[in-house]
């Protein structure tokens, strides 16, 4: 764990030196996207090596469509019930006052 610590402040350290260099952003977000691509296609052979995940794959989607709907659900219907409580009378105010 620690190690990981350091690498990340020593990333923190170096980014910070070279916040003032525009030409270095380009080089590393393309390293940053390439290393993000090669995580990606790795765990997508360790997901197909796993007999376990790759049996129950239905089940797995299920829930995660489940999971995902949920979210989206819960999400829209808090954002309906903030705009209600704090910004809906403020809203119609406004429009009346338009009018």
């Amino acid at each position: 764990m620690i190690e990981i610590l350091v690498i990340m402040v020593t990333g923190i350290i170096i980014g910070y030196l070279l916040r003032q260099k525009r030409a270095v952003f380009a080089v590393i977000d393309r390293i940053v996207m390439a290393v993000i691509f090669l995580l990606l296609f790795v765990l997508g052979i360790s997901v197909g090596l796993n007999e376990t995940v790759v049996s129950t794959i239905h089940i797995i989607g299920i829930q995660a469509m489940v999971l995902t709907l949920g979210a989206v659900a819960g999400s829209i219907t808090c954002c309906w019930l903030v705009w209600r409580l704090f910004f809906a009378q403020q809203f119609d105010t406004e429009v009346t006052d338009e009018r």
